[in-house]
């Protein structure tokens, strides 16, 4: 029976050491008739959803979303009087100006 493990990058070395194997269409690593599950525990949260079900149509894995990408500064809510300038510009109304 073919079990998927959820295996982060960092460990990927630990379970091919113990006999598991990569698929690259599914892209996660695997064992497959393995008696002894013990050293494969930690990589198999819930043996249930683990178990390839013959490729039905749900995935077995759930991945987790890619670490978000710069962040983006917050807009300026920049009040403006409604002269012919440029929010960041002084104008009549602005109160540095004198």
């Amino acid at each position: 029976m073919r079990i998927n493990l959820v295996t982060p990058f960092a460990e990927k070395e630990a379970v091919k050491s113990l006999g598991a194997r990569w698929d690259p269409a599914k892209k996660l690593w695997y064992i497959n008739d393995v008696a002894d599950l013990t050293p494969f525990q930690r990589w198999i949260p819930d043996l249930k959803a683990a178990m390839d079900g013959g490729g039905a149509g749900t995935p077995s894995v759930v991945r987790k979303a890619p670490p978000p990408g710069p962040r983006k500064q917050p807009a300026l809510d920049v009040p403006h009087c409604g002269c012919p300038v440029l929010p960041w510009e002084s104008c009549a109304h602005s109160p540095d100006r004198r």
